[in-house]
């Protein structure tokens, strides 16, 4: 429908609703609304996407076509070695991030790609030469310094061609991997291919070449070096042999000869005296039991005899055979006496030889003495001789040491020469190809889909937030819960629009009236011709224009029946809002119904109402106020409503009029009028730039502020209503007018077209209304 929803009565409100609430906020924006936004806006999300893609085209028509080939190189950090080293002049690569960036970036250097420009004659290729352009001219007036005279042209050439081939080729690391890709872009895909291949083998022999130089300095650095050591190694070692030769330092398996003589004397020494012991321990022994009587047969060396033992052997033989010719013969027996003196001789044996072994201990014992002495004094003469020469010995091995010391270096750096010397024809590049460029079949530049598709999007997301901008950006009154929330009083209806077409079907059916129409004698036109807009509500009252109309109606008929109610003024805050034909028509409407109703048109500087109804007019409004003229004789009656009309004719002194709005002459006009008619409808002048609405307001009971759709910024009607804040109280609301309901359904769709249409809304076409 097209007025408010709502069973309460317009009345007197309890708390004056003149200013809007402070710090008022458009409400959030859910989905649907955001959805509403987008229709609404929908030329303004087009147009971005449409200029966009407009532009892709115009670039994917102008743009070469070039294609790109990519070669990937191993930036392998295990170089296998053909010659087994150490350690090579130039060491592998690392395997840390820096390194393989430091490589990426070496595959872009000048000096490989001039390689390359030289190898495949870049030069020559129109493709690599530099092309004339538009703003040349300019850069040569910019640049810093020109080409010197003496400049080489096949220098330049090869530099731009570079150049070039720089913009043309990325080279890129494939993540955190030791693989890098070399593409390289050009008109021809064959070229493409060729140009990525050669730049890879470049670098490698940019590798290679460098590994050979370092060797082939280092190995002439070495050659240098190792003259030089030579020399100090034999001047060392002549030193150390003159100064052995000089101080008698005679060397033998790496010691001095008195030296090793003492080494040995020392153990000689050492076993004498054990042995000397041993014979003193035999000898004491021997003494021990010769001292105390004791058998001498029982010392170590008696008892370990061997003779010994053989003839205590025979001797006990001897005695068992005494004992058994004993027992059988007899002790006197001549057999008996014959083994007893066996037995004797056997014992005196026995004890020789035991007189003997300690006549050799003795002589044991003197040997190890003697001999002990006789080491002790000459090793003691050794180590005087030995002390004597200490110093000498000390320089001789610090001789020894720096010769040693040289010797070494020398060796050292002769081994490394002989291997650099054999790496020097053997570098190979620390980098292999793993996937050689090969020829693209599709074009890589301009992406055209990819294009296209940014364009959209960009577009397309430009275009929603411009829309979004746009309405945020838009004040302008729109809804009845909007034109509520400002002014925070009730919004009673929305009158729609009513097309250009349909009006001027109903203005030709006036056209059999003209004939007829004297303007002398007829001073407030026929029904037929007035303008269809100013009783429109009437000639056609099944559209949802007059159900607006009558949604007004119902709502001041709910005010008068709580209140006293004569006079309402039908306003609004700037000129050209619908004020005219609400006023009209709800006169009309009012007047339809049987009651005594008078329209006055009090916008004296610009009497629409008047030129609309009363064009012929000669007295009205100002006249009557000023007792000119009767009221009688000002009011026309239209007699097909029965309502009474007020006119104003023009008057061009403007400060008179607002002394007479502000003056009593109105007040008491009005008080004459509330004695003859039931209601008193005022067409008001606009509130903003006028003072004769405000003054005109507070003589009525009731007020009306008409509001144009889409027209009427939010800001001026919160300033309409602080404008009327002395008279807030008999604010009664505010209707939307010339609203366009096609396009209300992106704003209210319950208002809208689209919600009334089962209910008839053909005649309510988009158009231009007065």
């Amino acid at each position: 429908m097209l007025q408010r929803n709502s069973d309460l009565t317009y009345g007197i409100p309890d708390e004056p609703p003149g200013r809007p609430a402070e710090g008022w906020k458009y409400p959030s924006v859910d989905l649907r609304e955001m959805a509403r936004i987008l229709r609404r806006r929908y030329r303004l999300v087009a147009l971005p996407p449409a200029v966009l893609l407009g532009l892709a085209l115009m670039y994917l028509w102008s743009a070469t076509t070039l294609y790109t080939a990519t070669s990937t190189v191993l930036v392998d950090p295990r170089r296998a070695n053909v010659v087994e080293s150490n350690q090579s002049v130039l060491t592998n690569f690392g395997t840390d991030d820096a390194t393989i960036e430091s490589q990426t970036l070496l595959i872009q250097s000048v000096a490989i790609l001039t390689r390359v420009v030289d190898k495949l004659n870049l030069t020559e290729d129109a493709e690599f030469r530099p092309k004339p352009g538009l703003l040349d001219p300019v850069r040569r007036l910019f640049a810093g310094s020109g080409r010197s005279d003496g400049a080489n042209p096949a220098e330049a050439a090869r530099s731009r061609s570079v150049e070039i081939l720089q913009k043309r080729m990325k080279v890129t690391r494939q993540g955190t991997t030791f693989l890098v890709d070399i593409a390289v872009n050009s008109q021809s895909p064959q070229k493409a291919a060729t140009i990525a291949n050669a730049v890879a083998n470049a670098y490698f022999d940019e590798q290679v070449r460098a590994k050979y130089d370092a060797t082939r300095i280092a190995a002439n650095w070495l050659g240098g070096q190792i003259e030089e050591l030579k020399s100090r190694v034999v001047a060392s070692e002549k030193a150390v042999e003159d100064f052995r030769s000089a101080n008698n330092l005679t060397v033998s398996q790496g010691v001095t000869l008195n030296d090793q003589q003492i080494t040995d004397l020392n153990n000689k020494l050492i076993a004498a005296r054990v042995q000397t012991a041993e014979a003193k321990a035999k000898y004491e022994q021997v003494q021990g039991i010769a001292k105390s009587g004791g058998d001498p047969g029982g010392i170590n060396a008696a008892i370990s005899s061997e003779m010994i033992t053989k003839l205590r052997t025979q001797y006990a033989d001897i005695a068992k055979n005494e004992a058994d010719l004993s027992s059988r013969y007899g002790a006197r027996h001549p057999l008996v006496a014959n083994v007893r003196a066996q037995r004797r001789d056997t014992q005196k044996l026995i004890n020789d030889e035991i007189r003997r072994i300690l006549d050799s201990t003795r002589h044991d014992y003197d040997v190890a003495r003697s001999r002990e002495a006789a080491l002790q004094q000459n090793l003691d003469q050794l180590q005087g001789v030995s002390t004597s020469s200490g110093q000498a010995q000390v320089r001789l091995r610090e001789l020894q040491r720096e010769a040693e010391a040289n010797r070494t270096q020398y060796e050292s750096y002769l081994a490394r020469s002989k291997e650099t010397t054999a790496q020097e024809s053997l570098e190979m590049p620390d980098s292999r190809i793993v996937t050689r460029a090969g020829v693209p079949i599709r074009p890589s530049s301009p992406k055209t889909m990819l294009i296209l598709g940014l364009a959209l999007m960009l577009g397309a997301g430009l275009g929603t937030v411009l829309a979004f901008l746009a309405d945020y950006l838009d004040g302008r009154v729109k809804t009845l819960e909007q034109a509520e929330a400002i002014s925070g009083v009730p919004a009673l209806a929305a009158v729609p629009l009513i097309g250009t077409r349909e009006l001027a079907g109903l203005a030709r059916r006036g056209r059999s009236e003209l004939d007829r129409y004297d303007p002398r004698t007829m001073k407030l036109l026929p029904a037929p011709l007035q303008p269809p807009l100013t009783r429109y509500a009437i000639d056609e009252p099944g559209t949802f224009f007059a159900e607006a109309i009558r949604a007004v109606r119902l709502s001041l008929q709910r005010t008068m029946r709580v209140a006293p109610v004569k006079v309402v003024l039908v306003t609004s805050a700037l000129d050209s809002e619908g004020k005219t034909t609400l006023s009209s028509n709800l006169a009309q409407s009012l007047a339809q119904l049987g009651i005594r109703t008078l329209l006055i048109d009090g916008d004296l500087r610009n009497p629409q109402l008047t030129r609309s109804l009363c064009p012929r007019a000669d007295a009205g409004l100002l006249e009557v106020a000023i007792g000119q003229t009767s009221p009688e004789h000002a009011i026309l009656v239209d007699r097909s409503t029965g309502l009474s009309i007020l006119p104003s004719t023009r008057i061009k002194q403007v400060e008179f009029i607002t002394e007479l709005m502000f003056s009593d002459r109105i007040a008491e006009l009005l008080d004459h009028f509330r004695h003859h008619y039931e209601l008193i409808v005022i067409d008001s002048p606009p509130l903003v730039p006028l003072v004769d609405g405000r003054a005109l307001a507070e003589l009525a009971d009731r007020i009306i502020l008409a509001l144009a759709w889409d027209q009427t910024p939010g800001e001026v009607l919160s300033h309409a209503i602080e404008l009327l804040s002395p008279v807030s109280e008999r604010i009664m609301g505010t209707v939307l007018t010339r609203v366009d309901l096609s396009r209300l359904q992106f704003y209210d769709y319950y208002r809208s077209s689209a919600y009334l249409k089962p209910y008839g809304a053909s005649s309510l076409n988009a158009g231009a209304a007065r």
